[in-house]
């Protein structure tokens, strides 16, 4: 019988979780009390494969964030199949963490809650995507800091993209980077500085020009990172991938990618406010 090493109300949460999760993403590939890998040094309570590029994982207990969870992420991020990973707890064990503190912690390392009550009656508290994608808000708003407030809104966009789908969400962050470009082609074709219809041409060949001009030698080194982010990040398969082990590594150049995009846009925005530029985008 499942979950028999459980107290009755531990029962209760992982028989009403596993329903739950059973409505909410399919029957297919059921494990119940098995490890899902040598390779992850962790056993969820159980779990399911909703599709061939996606595995739910849950842990059911009633310490929050337990150690074996935390022990547990990297191996989950670097495994050659996405999974998100849920912990599943009773709703009062929920509701009377000390400030959240513990419900926080599972929030920023992008684990999924859900709760049940004494009643029976589940709810999924919050929602994970793969821990491979997992971009924590600490580290966007630590990446933002120093960009101007419609920058940060974009990005903010981007990453809310981002979070339902890497590849439109990296192409959205890629699209920043072109516009900030662009707006500083444009400034320097009005100094003189680049040819007149710089602007008109294509991102990584306005990178070119700009290599070239001698008021930007300076700064060779921030777009040479531009163009190489461009190049490589530009245009992402906003599709899912036709096997696991391919998804799982999509999801990781899409969240280097992501995050390149924050770096590139920031010593972008340097360059910017050296040359009393300003930062002219939609």
């Amino acid at each position: 019988m499942p979950f028999d090493t459980f107290s009755e109300r531990l029962r209760l949460v992982a028989d009403e979780s596993l329903a739950l999760c059973k409505r909410e993403w399919g029957r297919n590939g059921v494990g119940i009390e098995i490890p899902i890998s040598p390779k992850i040094g962790w056993q969820p309570t159980f779990y399911m494969k909703p599709s061939r590029v996606l595995m739910i994982a849950v842990e059911v207990g009633d310490r929050l964030f337990p150690d074996s969870l935390r022990g547990a992420a990297h191996d989950i991020e670097h495994y050659d199949f996405p999974i998100a990973v849920y912990q599943a707890c009773a709703l009062d064990i929920f509701q009377k963490d000390p400030g959240q503190a513990r419900v926080n912690l599972l929030r920023e390392r992008g684990i999924g809650i859900i709760t049940v009550d004494d009643a029976g009656h589940s709810t999924i508290q919050t929602r994970a995507e793969p821990l491979a994608q997992h971009i924590s808000r600490e580290k966007l708003d630590s990446a933002l800091t120093e960009l101007t407030p419609k920058l940060k809104v974009k990005f903010r966009t981007a990453h809310t993209t981002y979070e339902t789908n890497v590849g439109q969400g990296l192409q959205a962050a890629s699209q920043i980077i072109e516009a900030l470009i662009d707006c500083i082609a444009k400034q320097a074709e009005a100094a003189g500085v680049v040819a007149a219809g710089t602007s008109a041409k294509d991102a990584a060949l306005i990178i070119d020009d700009l290599w070239a001009a001698g008021a930007f030698h300076n700064y060779r080194a921030v777009l040479g990172a531009a163009r190489s982010f461009l190049r490589e990040h530009r245009n992402p398969s906003s599709h899912p991938s036709e096997t696991a082990k391919k998804e799982a590594t999509r999801t990781r150049k899409c969240k280097t990618g992501f995050l390149e995009s924050l770096r590139v846009a920031l010593e972008l925005r340097k360059i910017i406010k050296a040359l009393d530029y300003k930062i002219l985008i939609v």
